[in-house]
């Protein structure tokens, strides 16, 4: 499924794990069994570094959620780091969609994982006044 030109014509022996244009190869996906190759190469992909994708707290469960899948591909890497899950799954924990890479984009949180604040309830919403 990659969409990655893996010929070999133009190499420029930057690195095997990375194609020309520097998203990893499908030889680099499929080397993932090593827990820093697996970060720094979904570090390249997610654009996110290897201490933001560390301080998700996921970094592990992903690492074993991605092991336990014969068909490795950037897209479905991707997919579990943003949404917390592999493609067509359920996510792998509790906590992996809340942590997923999609709430860190725009700064936000998933639905009902973070407390709106302490005395919150105590006023009513903006624009809700009585009914």
């Amino acid at each position: 499924m990659p969409a990655i030109d893996d010929h070999d014509h133009d190499h420029d022996h930057r690195s095997d794990r990375a194609g020309r244009d520097g998203v990893p190869t499908e030889a680099g996906l499929r080397n993932l069994a090593d827990f820093q190759a697996f970060l720094r190469i979904s570090a390249e992909l997610t654009g996110f570094d290897e201490t933001e994708l560390r301080d998700t707290g996921m970094a592990h469960e992903h690492h074993r959620t991605l092991l336990a899948h014969r068909v490795r591909d950037e897209h479905a890497l991707l997919h579990l780091w943003y949404v917390g899950a592999w493609p067509d799954e359920p996510p792998s924990s509790p906590r992996a969609h809340d942590r997923g890479l999609m709430w860190r984009t725009f700064h936000g949180a998933a639905p009902g994982s973070a407390a709106p604040g302490h005395g919150s309830w105590a006023e009513a919403p903006r624009g809700g006044g009585e009914r």
